[in-house]
């Protein structure tokens, strides 16, 4: 089985509670997300959410939403200051 993460596609996606951030094990991205749902009791919570395999996912930092360095493409690249972190 595969880990996922999830995280808000988009601003207006963040959660009032601050739960903005998932990370859940299941074999497809799908089952995943339904088992991190099911955690927080809420079905369709995380739609619209972005899967991450994070077999080959570079590293990061979660304050908020998940934040990775400027050189990669998986993470966004900006903190919520809009600042870029170093590194690749």
């Amino acid at each position: 089985m595969a880990t996922y993460a999830f995280f808000p596609t988009r601003q207006d996606q963040r959660r009032s509670d601050g739960l903005n951030f998932a990370v859940a094990t299941a074999a497809t991205a799908l089952a995943a997300r339904a088992a991190a749902e099911t955690l927080l009791g809420m079905p369709n919570a995380l739609a619209g959410w972005t899967p991450v395999d994070l077999a080959s996912a570079p590293a990061v930092f979660v304050h908020g939403l998940p934040v990775g360095a400027r050189e990669q493409s998986v993470w966004p690249s900006l903190d919520r200051g809009g600042s870029y972190l170093k590194g690749t």
